[in-house]
């Protein structure tokens, strides 16, 4: 029997969880799950992918509105009345919407933990955001869909393959199942937990996000367990995703808890994926032993010295620009770039074209280095 094992929201996007024994199901979600998020004063979003010390955060919800604690132990309280009432243009992976800013002092507060000023937004009520593809779906702050499922055995078999310890939270799933077989999940289509019932949106392509160990907010050095997901989760349609668990859509509302029997109402044939050597077998990065070296790079109208040391992507995000990324390892293609003139460094053979490169597995090596977007 498949039994809902645990359930978990995320108040604010990014930061830590709260795991609960029972919770209501709403169209944008789990009530309050990703209902907060930080962005930069012009409302485009931020996380862990590229801030790793926002997982350091402890949000706690109250009565009447939010409790911060940061790393250091400093805290914050706001209450929900008071975020602004006018609503400000937002934005998460593309999709454009309004929410509601929190008041300066708290945003002050904020900004003191990160490189740049940050901003404190709520979703509102009634939420502006839909689901991209459903746009009959409202959304909260969730990467693109409202809920995300895992299967504890599928996990397990994770943890058996890879060489590194993989926890239950570095996938930041709202719910948790147990009693299927490994791999199972690929095929449902519409499942019933207790009284609710979900449709299966699509598998869950996952992010440099799940190689950060939620505790101390550090990256797994060799990209655990991503590099490992690749190895057999890679999609066979030349997308680039890397698969684990599956994103959800609530058909009803209501209470659902742990313990509930999960029936399988409908089913699918699973996505293809490809089946790459073993871990062994896994050819290494080149190591890097010239001298360090300045490197003239343009990029979108400017000109700026980099190095022959950092893979793009962290230089042009350090210039301050927004490249689209997911996997940071190669696979998912979202970095892609216009090779104009210069050199670089592969990471991996895939990782440089004819005219194009992958920014988070390149490193600058001659320029003058011309790049646009692909």
């Amino acid at each position: 029997m498949i039994t809902l094992a645990k359930l978990f929201i995320y108040p604010v996007k990014s930061m830590r969880g709260t795991q609960l024994s029972h919770t209501l199901v709403e169209e944008t979600g789990l009530t309050w799950d990703r209902h907060f998020m930080l962005t930069l004063e012009d409302g485009t979003f931020i996380t862990a992918r590229k801030y790793p010390e926002l997982l350091r955060f402890t949000p706690t919800l109250s009565r009447d509105g939010l409790y911060l604690r940061a790393p250091d132990l400093q805290h914050a309280w706001i209450r929900i009345e008071d975020f602004a009432e006018v609503d400000a243009p937002t934005e998460v992976w593309g999709n454009h919407f309004t929410a509601k800013i929190a008041p300066d002092s708290i945003n002050r507060w904020l900004s003191h933990y990160f490189p740049h000023p940050v901003q404190l937004r709520w979703i509102g009520n009634p939420p502006q955001r839909k689901v991209t593809k459903r746009p009959e779906h409202p959304l909260s702050f969730a990467d693109g869909y409202p809920f995300l499922l895992i299967n504890d055995s599928s996990l397990h078999d994770l943890q058996n393959r890879c060489p590194a310890g993989v926890a239950v939270d570095q996938f930041r799933a709202n719910l948790v199942v147990s009693g299927a077989s490994p791999w199972e999940e690929d095929h449902w289509s519409v499942i019933r937990v207790g009284e609710i019932i979900f449709d299966v949106a699509k598998p869950c392509s996952r992010c440099i996000l799940t190689t950060i160990n939620s505790q101390t907010a550090r990256k797994h050095p060799s990209g655990e367990p991503m590099r490992s997901l690749a190895q057999f989760r890679e999609a066979a349609d030349g997308s680039g995703d890397i698969d684990f668990g599956i994103n959800l859509i609530a058909r009803n509302s209501g209470i659902i808890q742990v313990g509930e029997q999960v029936a399988v109402l409908q089913r699918k044939p699973p996505r293809s994926y490809l089946q790459k050597v073993s871990q062994a077998g896994v050819e290494a990065p080149p190591v890097l032993s010239t001298p360090v070296r300045d490197v003239e790079i343009a990029f979108s109208g400017r000109h700026f010295i980099g190095n022959n040391q950092q893979i793009l992507l962290e230089q042009l995000e350090q210039q301050g620009f927004s490249i689209p990324y997911s996997c940071r390892m190669g696979s998912c293609g979202s970095c892609r770039l216009s090779k104009i003139s210069g050199e670089v460094t592969a990471m991996n053979a895939n990782a440089v074209s004819d005219s194009t490169l992958l920014s988070c597995c390149c490193i600058p090596n001659q320029g003058p280095l011309q790049l646009e977007i692909d």
